[in-house]
């Protein structure tokens, strides 16, 4: 989240596997107002290959494809892990919000794989946009920037900021204003992903911004005002529900990025507190963007026994376009994604990262949501690859990968290389470049990828 920029606040701070490739059919667009049920083009790399369009799915009926899973009962070893991508959006009330999650876990709902345990990534910051719901947050819904928009938000809550400063003395505006919010920003967010969890009989993962909590929160109550910090942090925090709503766990973002501390003021939170949760679709590592690119964090969790990292992410630096650290932005994700599970980290087997997409104000966040196995076998051609990446190995140390992709989602246009494989490295990265930037907020394309994953062994 806002690695390398990010708003300025001078005001506030100082089935077998499933991989998406190209659909041959016209896709169509999807309307804001009628998105529930769209499912996104994919095709099976099972036994057979079976390319099936982007449909409207109103009942959340399971693709053809599918179906003949239904009822089947897997071995309590395999877990299905679905990553949705989903697409930011602003909601003018706590309501829509809380509606726009359930569209969101939806987009999953159809992929759900009955007599297993199922795992649902979705993306980080996931709880942003609910800090601008309400009437007093209008003016600052409709700001051209972030900047601007976190302003206005601070002084429609001058009271509330005014006392969060009166508490904890020193505090930066920033931060005040997230405490300010903190109901807003933990309560919706937490008892709805619960009851969703619940409804679906899922894991689900998500992250928002939250204090540590002054007491425990009634995930069966939505009587607002009932979140308390107990101190004046504010973590980028990844909640981790159970299938019957439950809450297994809560794991801390520990590398901050620029913009997350210059920005947004967050608090880092500790290595030595980050734990893996087991669950019943495995030991759970939640790395938080970043942390998945970080290898004291890896080391932590190889070390506690984690097999499955779970990324939840949201990359604002453009995807088709070199990024501050490396020639080519999705090369550089690959370091996490597939770098995470590489056998210096004997217990991490799976990688599952969930991308968020579109605009929040001038912030634009892309990539492609994927899962990873350090058994897969790599790609022999472009299929299975983001988009412009050739080098199969690590951008920084130049070391080889072991494993490849078991689901990987589109992007908003196919690598050039797929129809015209005589293009260079260098002309392939150059349209997509310029695609890239042409690129409208509404441009920004959804995902859901899943993959089943075996934890024998």
């Amino acid at each position: 989240m806002w690695r390398h920029g990010g708003p300025r606040l001078p005001l506030l701070a100082r089935a077998g596997p499933y991989i998406p490739l190209r659909c041959p059919h016209p896709q169509p667009k999807m309307p804001a107002s009628q998105s529930h049920g769209w499912s996104a083009c994919y095709y099976s790399i099972g036994p057979a290959i079976r390319p099936f369009r982007l449909e409207r799915n109103p009942a959340g009926v399971r693709p053809a494809a599918h179906r003949e899973h239904r009822g089947a009962r897997m071995p309590s070893t395999t877990t299905r892990a679905i990553a949705v991508g989903n697409r930011i959006r602003l909601s003018a009330t706590e309501a829509a919000y809380c509606a726009e999650l359930e569209r969101i876990v939806g987009l999953a709902a159809p992929h759900l794989a009955p007599g297993r345990p199922n795992l649902i990534c979705l993306t980080e910051m996931l709880g942003l946009p609910v800090a601008l719901t309400g009437g007093r947050a209008a003016l600052a819904r409709r700001a051209p920037t972030s900047t601007l928009a976190l302003g206005l938000l601070a002084a429609a809550y001058q009271a509330e900021v005014r006392a969060a400063r009166r508490r904890w003395p020193g505090i930066s505006l920033a931060r005040a204003l997230l405490l300010a919010r903190a109901d807003a920003l933990y309560r919706p967010f937490a008892r709805t992903l619960s009851r969703l969890a619940h409804r679906h009989h899922a894991h689900i993962v998500a992250t928002t911004l939250a204090p540590r909590l002054a007491g425990a929160l009634s995930l069966a109550d939505n009587t607002p005002g009932q979140v308390e910090a107990a101190g004046p942090e504010i973590y980028n925090a990844a909640l981790v529900f159970g299938p019957d709503g439950s809450l297994l766990g809560r794991v801390d973002k520990v590398y901050l990025t620029h913009g997350e501390i210059a920005s947004l003021d967050l608090t880092a939170g500790a290595l030595e507190d980050v734990r893996v949760i087991p669950t019943e679709a495995g030991r759970l590592g939640v790395a938080i963007s970043l942390d998945a690119f970080t290898p004291d964090y890896l080391r932590r969790l190889d070390s506690l026994g984690a097999q499955i990292v779970v990324q939840p992410d949201a990359n604002d630096q453009p995807w088709a376009a070199p990024s501050a650290l490396c020639d080519w932005q999705p090369r550089e994700w690959q370091d996490s994604t597939l770098g995470s599970i590489q056998p210096r980290y004997p217990h991490l087997r799976y990688n599952i990262c969930a991308m968020q997409t579109g605009a929040f104000f001038e912030v634009v966040f892309d990539g492609q949501s994927s899962v990873t196995s350090r058994d897969a076998a790599p790609p022999s051609g472009p299929a299975g690859r983001y988009i412009g990446v050739d080098e199969w190995r690590d951008s920084h140390t130049g070391e080889w990968f072991s494993g490849g992709f078991l689901g990987l989602a589109p992007w908003v246009t196919p690598d050039p290389v797929v129809r015209e494989p005589w293009l260079t490295l260098a002309q392939r990265r150059a349209r997509l470049a310029t695609t890239g930037r042409a690129l409208r907020p509404e441009d920004y394309r959804e995902s859901v990828i899943w993959a089943d994953l075996d934890l024998e062994g």
